[in-house]
């Protein structure tokens, strides 16, 4: 018998459902990312981007950037950032212990401590979170997304080496809108959420969006007889906007998160976790299926966060100033069975939270000048800390070492970007920003568990400053008043960090840089009823940051230099009015040019788990989830049918493999997927879907590591076969 769900998310859950039953909701809303052509069905629809800081159209931006608004996300079952993955081209998104590791054309990091920031960046709003809960970023009533590839070191500078994913929620309406779907799925999962939004006069507006879910999970803890692969969670966001004066916009946003979920398993298929304590035994992976767990406790992670936003917009006639000022918390509470077996051998229960506050001032040009500019200032300060971890392994660690530590980093920048028209239809732009970081870390304490009071030698608090410049230029070329060419050149930059789990060393990683050289196309064709982009890229990677695990203990290094050769192209076809295709594809080339100190591993086929090798040379191995060839094939059908509308939304995606780790031990075959979803709306306030997820049952991995000693090689499995129905309310 499965255990109970705890209360606070059932009672989450239903308050949120019976709020999108009970109240009557409306119509999606306009979106900016993706609102139609005025007048003109037979055409694609416009898209509009903030990947500059300023309302563009995405085909006049030279940026490699895919923007989904809110009405695709929807039809195609897009509901968390990591669904992004099979829809954007050169996205790669790992779920580990319930957090966001995201990869951007082969560059990002595997790395989850408490202290490292992730090389693609996640902003929401126009604000940066460091910690990267997966359930935080749900994608229910937001307005659009998107994600710019390629270094962003000049506007968005925050270790955005690999690129940002940019999440825009809805402003308040002055108009009462409610909108709400509820649902009931596969694995006994029930979601519910809930927009609403009004004006409380006529010039303040105010809107409230809750969402929850949960299920029993989509496999079993055989040790426990719990539940596997399950995800609780709420998310509330408010905005409350003052129009003083048609000048002046003042916008105060705030949110609360809570989410459980359970982690890593054991032995990575194919491989076996044995045990620490006698007798021996191996606990492979087939024996016990696929998608079930034999921790000998519920290994899971709790996040809980809130925050809020201050966004201040004035017109000042001849520029445009922007205050936006960032609060927020993350606390996280871990139940880690770090040797996933059965047997009581190896546990390390962790607590630790994340403090961050962000300031950034942002002027740009006036509409209409014909030089666009903008200059801004950044502040960022990050306290990350673990304010609890033990080590409970008699065996490995003798009477068991508590073992906090603490990270505090900070940083200055200025930036400026320029766009000029140098001759007809030819407009260069140049972009420059200064960083000076200071990272100091330290440990809290390291003592016995059964002696708090006898402190183990630990290394002196370290402490690291860094100046950097990093810079973008590129020439784009309006060939036609459908097709624009462009050429660019960036440089990105990622901070170093230090390890704290455990603390074990003063001195951080090398920061990592990253230069990229592009070219690319943006095109609308017959009559803007096809849309071609593509680009070719090459990126030269130093010092690429690595997290390893030895028994237990996590570590972090620098390879010497990777590079990437890729090229990727994104189609869209209006075939008649009502049937819209897409396709996309990247090929990726991401091997490391130098990294003569590699961590290599083998599993132990007798005892079970790894036996870590002397590091070696993983040069010309190919780099963490940097699959070679990846693509995707899709098609919206919309036709009226019994008095209402009909739509059936399908999604293919093929994915060529990728290697988890530099030694380019663990690796996830080829994959395929397929999604649909219909959906009948037999009025406009009312929708019915049935939708399927991975429809063919296939079977793949979606996190992985090795973790030398008998716990081997931990990993995630992705969902299998999903399907369920839902109901759409809006008023």
């Amino acid at each position: 018998m499965r255990p109970t769900r705890t209360t606070e998310f059932r009672f989450a859950s239903a308050i949120a459902i019976a709020m999108a039953i009970t109240t009557p909701a409306l119509a999606q809303a306009d979106n900016a990312a993706s609102a139609p052509s005025e007048g003109n069905a037979n055409q694609l629809e416009e898209i509009v981007v903030t990947a500059q800081k300023r309302a563009q159209n995405l085909q006049e931006v030279p940026l490699s950037v895919t923007a989904v608004g809110a009405e695709a996300l929807a039809a195609r079952g897009i509901t968390n950032v990591v669904d992004l993955g099979n829809s954007v081209p050169g996205l790669q998104i790992q779920e580990f212990s319930g957090l966001l590791l995201p990869f951007l054309r082969g560059v990002g990091s595997s790395g989850n401590s408490i202290s490292v920031e992730a090389s693609v960046a996640l902003y929401l709003d126009g604000v940066f979170y460091a910690r990267l809960p997966s359930t935080f970023f749900d994608l229910r009533n937001v307005e659009r997304v998107e994600v710019l590839k390629g270094p962003q070191g000049t506007l968005f500078g925050r270790n955005s080496t690999g690129g940002v994913i940019n999440i825009v929620t809805r402003d308040p309406q002055y108009e009462t809108k409610i909108m709400g779907s509820a649902g009931y799925g596969r694995f006994d999962a029930i979601h519910g959420d809930v927009y609403m939004t009004t004006g409380l006069s006529d010039k303040v507006a105010m809107d409230l969006s809750v969402s929850a879910k949960t299920d029993d999970g989509f496999g079993k803890n055989l040790a426990t007889g719990g539940r596997y692969g399950y995800e609780d969670s709420v998310l509330v966001r408010s905005k409350l906007m003052f129009e003083a004066t048609d000048r002046t916009k003042i916008l105060l946003s705030g949110f609360y998160q809570k989410s459980k979920q359970s982690g890593q398993k054991a032995a990575f298929p194919g491989t076996g976790t044995g045990t620490v304590s006698q007798p021996n035994e191996v606990f492979r992976s087939e024996e016990f299926g696929y998608y079930n767990s034999v921790s000998d406790f519920g290994t899971d992670h709790k996040y809980e966060g809130y925050g809020g936003t201050l966004r201040v917009e004035q017109d000042l006639d001849v520029a445009r100033l922007t205050s936006i000022s960032a609060w927020s918390h993350f606390g996280e509470i871990d139940r880690f069975d770090g040797d996933y077996g059965p047997r009581a051998d190896f546990a390390v229960p962790i607590e630790g939270r994340v403090n961050l506050f962000t300031q950034e001032l942002q002027l740009t040009n006036a509409a209409g000048s014909p030089l666009e500019w903008i200059v801004g200032l950044y502040y960022y300060n990050n306290s990350s800390k673990y304010t609890d971890v033990r080590f409970l392994a008699p065996l490995l660690f003798g009477p068991g070492i508590s073992a906090p530590a603490q990270q505090k980093a900070t940083s200055y920048a200025a930036f400026a970007q320029a766009t000029y028209e140098i001759l007809p239809r030819l407009k260069l732009t140049g972009g420059i920003r200064y960083t000076r970081d200071t990272t100091k870390a330290s440990a809290i304490e390291l003592a016995l568990l059964t002696d708090p009071k006898t402190q183990l030698p630990v290394p002196p608090p370290g402490k690291a400053k860094v100046n950097k410049v990093t810079f973008k230029a590129a020439l784009d070329y309006q060939a036609t008043d459908d097709v624009l060419l462009y050429a660019s050149f960036s440089r990105g930059y990622r901070s170093g960090i230090f390890n704290l789990l455990t603390y074990n060393t003063d001195v951080p990683t090398k920061p990592e840089g990253l230069d990229a050289y592009e070219v690319g196309i943006k095109s609308d064709l017959f009559d803007r009823r096809v849309r071609i982009n593509a680009a070719a890229f090459y990126y030269d990677i130093s010092n690429p940051q690595v997290q390893l695990i030895r028994n237990g203990t996590v570590f972090f290094s620098n390879a010497g230099s990777s590079r990437v050769k890729g090229a990727e192209i994104e189609a869209q076809a209006l075939i008649f009015e009502g049937f819209t295709t897409r396709a996309s594809a990247t090929y990726l080339d991401s091997k490391y040019k130098s990294y003569i100190d590699a961590p290599f591993s083998i599993p132990d086929q007798v005892n079970g788990g790894a036996i870590g090798l002397p590091n070696g040379d993983a040069r010309g191995n190919r780099t963490p989830l940097a699959a070679k060839f990846v693509f995707n094939l899709g098609a919206d059908y919309t036709v009226p049918l019994a008095g209402g509308e009909l739509t059936v939304t399908a999604d293919y995606y093929h994915n060529s493999g990728y290697y988890y780790e530099p030694d380019n031990f663990l690796y996830q075959p080829s994959y395929e997927l397929l999604n649909g979803q219909i959906k009948f709306a037999p009025t406009e306030n009312y929708a019915i879907r049935v939708w399927g997820k991975n429809l063919t049952g296939e079977k793949y991995t979606i996190a992985a590591a090795t973790q030398v000693g008998q716990s081997g090689y931990p990993w995630t499995p992705a969902k299998p076969r999903t399907y369920g129905i839902a109901v759409d309310f809006n008023f």
